[in-house]
């Protein structure tokens, strides 16, 4: 038999933003001085990679572009790990959510499933362009090490596919700033 086609891939959730605690999803945020600093610090004595993978947003890219030429890795920019849409609660505190749209993020908590928030990416498609992303990985990178900056979401869906849970899970997660998460992704997880 032979060994199944593998990437090992390191999740890096992106530090600590100008936005605080916040839902940020589709916005922008920079990277305070410390979120530069956890993320430096969670890559401090990590082996070397093939390649790091990032998502498109600022607050991961600022910290992914430098580190792919200080290390002189090839950086591959994914829109498949892209944060979830959070819809209207981007850029809302839970307390200023729980005030302005009363029972949203009640409901969210709940069943994030079938209660998205208004305007938000339906949890599904979240889960399919993930699910994308990594075959994307898989099919041109087998054998490969990646580092992937991202975010709480993505690393919180992609914890749930590891461990065969539904996606609808991923609030039993904690995915810190600065976290750095290990996933062996094989052709069985997708």
């Amino acid at each position: 038999m032979t060994d199944m086609v593998s990437v090992q891939l390191s999740l890096l959730r992106h530090g600590e933003t100008t936005e605080g605690k916040a839902y940020i999803g589709r916005s922008d945020p920079m990277l305070t001085a410390l979120g530069r600093q956890q993320m430096e610090a969670a890559v401090e004595g990590e082996s070397a990679c093939d390649g790091i993978v990032s998502s498109p947003r600022r607050r991961c890219l600022s910290f992914a572009q430098p580190l792919s030429e200080q290390t002189d890795s090839s950086l591959i920019v994914m829109d498949e790990f892209a944060e979830y849409d959070f819809g209207v609660m981007e850029g809302l505190t839970a307390v200023q959510v729980l005030e302005q749209y009363p029972g949203v993020l009640e409901a969210f908590w709940e069943d994030p499933r079938r209660c998205s928030p208004p305007d938000a990416e339906p949890l599904p498609a979240f889960e399919q362009r993930l699910r994308r992303g990594l075959q994307s990985l898989l099919n041109r990178y087998a054998g490969q090490h990646l580092l992937v900056v991202c975010h709480g979401g993505v690393i919180r869906a992609l914890r749930c596919l590891e461990q065969r849970q539904p996606i609808d899970q991923l609030l039993q997660y904690s995915a810190p700033h600065g976290a750095l998460y290990s996933l062996n992704l094989r052709a069985d997880l997708l």
